[in-house]
């Protein structure tokens, strides 16, 4: 499906969602909302988008213009003077005399909130999030093809770790290898030797070097095309592995496992936190699993829905979320093992694989 009739028809289902919510209209300024509505990437800053149950508007300055021409079937592009553009968006919505317009205070700063809120403006949170948790057949290909860059690169790089680099020259080696492979970026990659293992999100030394013997964590992804991949692998480095690591590996192993193995259409998130959670506090290391059990990944690498204890929200039908569970040995070393899945009606479906 062409990008231009498939967010023709994202803005439509959109468009069905203020008309049932009783909303004369929506204001986005946020960058992921818009590229998710019009298919168009922009900057923060660039645009704002004024959506009515009949109509939608994007109200950006005259350098973005051009930019916007691939929506203009189903988004009307009007240009307004440098730094304008809300109170241009405002303006409008007082001309065409627009009573109960929403916005979502967890997509503007606080500035914006302030203003959209002081103009009368009603909090809805979620309305375009909701939508993005199900991903249509042209995000999941994408996301599948970012998770198979990541898969792809970790293969070809593990087996060129050897003792004596550091953090910061394997993590080099990763990101060429994911942007030779077609990644249009590397947000995040973590590279983690020894003590450094138990730092969840560590940042790779330029000068710490990898010992003969000790533990390696790494955490990374790309985007391809706007979306996200992301994936931990955790391993001994050397021969003589430790009798404790790999008992703690199998216990993370196994409640990666136990999560997958509920991980179906209209589970809620917390139910697979729970089935993750519940294998490592029943080994004991409860204290050491500090973190979620996962999260959704799309257009943003940490996105809805989360899988957090206690969680009543539902995973919808071909959500894509990670399973990423771990325990921490402060100062010592820590495991954490992640793949990323497609949530189906009757299970899952791993993507970080060949």
């Amino acid at each position: 499906m062409a990008i231009k009739n498939l967010s023709a028809r994202r803005m439509n289902l959109f468009r069905r969602v203020l008309k049932d919510a009783k909303l004369d209209a929506y204001i986005t300024v946020s960058t992921i909302e818009q590229r998710y509505l019009s298919g168009i990437d922009l900057s923060a800053g660039e645009a704002v988008f004024l959506i009515t149950p009949a109509k939608a508007y994007c109200v950006t300055k005259k350098l973005i213009v051009s930019k916007m021409v691939p929506a203009k079937s189903f988004l009307k592009t009007e240009d307004a003077p440098f730094g304008t553009m809300l109170a241009g968006a405002l303006e409008k919505v007082k001309k065409m005399k627009l009573k109960r317009v929403a916005f979502d205070p967890d997509q503007v700063d606080f500035q914006t909130g302030e203003t959209l809120a002081k103009a009368g403006f009603v909090r809805a949170e979620g309305l375009v999030g909701e939508m993005r948790k199900a991903k249509d057949a042209d995000e999941v290909a994408k996301l599948r093809k970012a998770c198979k860059i990541a898969f792809d690169s970790f293969t070809e790089v593990k087996p060129k770790i050897k003792t004596g680099m550091t953090e910061e020259e394997v993590r080099i080696l990763m990101a060429i290898a994911m942007h030779k492979r077609g990644a249009d970026s590397v947000p995040f990659n973590i590279v983690c030797f020894g003590e450094n293992t138990a730092d969840a999100h560590h940042t790779p030394s330029k000068t710490r070097k990898l010992k003969k013997s000790e533990a390696i964590l790494m955490d990374f992804g790309c985007f391809y095309e706007g979306y996200t991949s992301d994936m931990t692998r955790s391993w001994w480095h050397g021969d003589k592995v430790p009798a404790q690591y790999t008992k703690i590996w199998n216990i993370v192993d196994k409640a990666r496992r136990a999560g997958m193995g509920v991980l179906r259409a209209g589970v809620t998130a917390g139910a697979v936190d729970k089935a993750a959670r519940d294998v490592i506090e029943a080994a004991g290391y409860g204290k050491e699993f500090f973190h979620t059990t996962g999260h959704g990944i799309g257009l943003v690498v940490h996105d809805a829905p989360i899988l957090r204890s206690g969680s009543a929200a539902e995973i919808p039908e071909n959500a894509v979320v990670t399973v990423e569970p771990g325990i921490y040995f402060a100062g010592k070393w820590g495991i954490r093992l992640e793949d990323s899945f497609l949530v189906t009606k009757t299970g899952s479906k791993k993507l970080t694989q060949k």
